[in-house]
């Protein structure tokens, strides 16, 4: 009955902003005060990631027609370089192709041939220049079909053949330097044309694609830094303008600068970005009261307390980082907050 007196008088005494209380008031009502303090500590957040590959380093070793896989050479994790060959693919499409490149470059010579006589004609006069230039031209179509033919035969790993004997196995060539990410076509499979046969992978570059809450985005820059929980870390070169539909995240995106080696493709991580906090303030848990979604905290005054709303950044185990209209050295009410927190809901939420 008696801190109900205590109470009654102090809402008599309520100003606008203030709750003015007596010291005899604040023994009564068992209000004790803790100072705030002033952090320059760094906000965290531990966010998923996956570990990806660039787009443009990837490429594929394919088969260039429809055939059997003859031979392989290397496997899944093997480092292999642009040009070598990888594997083998036999094709009854190959040897067509090479018995018309033979056949092409037998009619090339022997036309090639006639135009040296037609040249000779010319000159002496026996035939016309017409004539002339009509088996010039014939045989400049002539060398463009042996050249386009001996390109689909380099296509394909099929060399030309000056002797006539014909192969029926194409080599498959890795198309740029990197490591065997995937092998799809196995030793005896049939494939078609363009059929990818291994995955290749360039490593020297590696990225990481972490989902984060946009309102953490707000605080990031392209080029802040990452930490991960396995050691590697990045830096950020992009923050998606959009957001993922299934979990309405946003993703950012950064290159890994330091500790590749510890990092696989496909592998989840955890991402640890740190953002500094402007002008954070430590408050003991127990300073802060809350109400309609508003957290407020009650500093001491000359002649009581003054109620003002805060934003938590972070939790801690006993302490929250808040920011605020504060110094950082203010005294706040830590106990006792019950009987504060009815005058000041007396008093109409008047809290800046």
């Amino acid at each position: 009955m008696k801190k109900l007196l205590i109470i009654a008088g102090a809402i008599l005494s309520l100003s606008a902003k203030e709750i003015i209380l007596t010291s005899k008031q604040l023994n009564e009502l068992g209000i004790t005060t803790a100072p705030l303090s002033a952090t320059t500590a760094l906000s965290q957040s531990n966010l998923p990631a996956t570990v990806v590959i660039p787009p443009r380093q990837l490429s594929i070793a394919a088969s260039m027609h429809e055939g059997v896989v003859h031979k392989v050479f290397v496997g899944v994790g093997d480092s292999v370089k642009a040009g070598q060959t990888v594997a083998t693919v036999s094709s009854t499409e190959g040897l067509t192709l090479q018995r018309e490149y033979l056949q092409t470059a037998t009619r090339l010579e022997r036309l090639q041939a006639l135009v040296k006589k037609d040249e000779t004609l010319f000159k002496e006069g026996i035939i016309s220049e017409r004539e002339y230039l009509k088996s010039k031209q014939e045989v400049s179509l002539l060398s463009a079909e042996l050249a386009e033919k001996k390109a689909s035969m380099k296509m394909m790993g099929v060399s030309p053949s000056k002797t006539g004997v014909m192969n029926m196995t194409g080599a498959i060539k890795a198309p740029a330097s990197g490591i065997i990410l995937e092998q799809t076509a196995l030793l005896g499979q049939k494939v078609d044309a363009m059929s990818p046969i291994y995955k290749i992978a360039d490593l020297s570059t590696l990225w990481l694609e972490i989902q984060a809450p946009s309102s953490i985005t707000k605080k990031l820059n392209l080029g802040d830094t990452i930490q991960t929980n396995l050691g590697a870390t990045a830096k950020i070169i992009k923050i998606s303008s959009g957001v993922e539909l299934q979990n309405q995240s946003v993703i950012i995106r950064a290159v890994v600068l330091s500790g590749r080696e510890l990092l696989r493709p496909g592998q989840f991580v955890q991402a640890s970005i740190q953002t500094p906090a402007t002008q954070s303030i430590v408050v003991p848990k127990n300073g802060i009261i809350r109400n309609k979604g508003k957290s407020v905290i009650f500093v001491k005054t000359a002649r009581g307390f003054h109620p003002v709303e805060v934003t938590i950044v972070k939790e801690e185990c006993s302490t929250f980082i808040i920011t605020g209209a504060l110094k950082g050295n203010e005294q706040v009410a830590v106990r006792g907050m019950v009987p504060l927190k009815g005058m000041w809901l007396e008093n109409g939420d008047d809290s800046k």
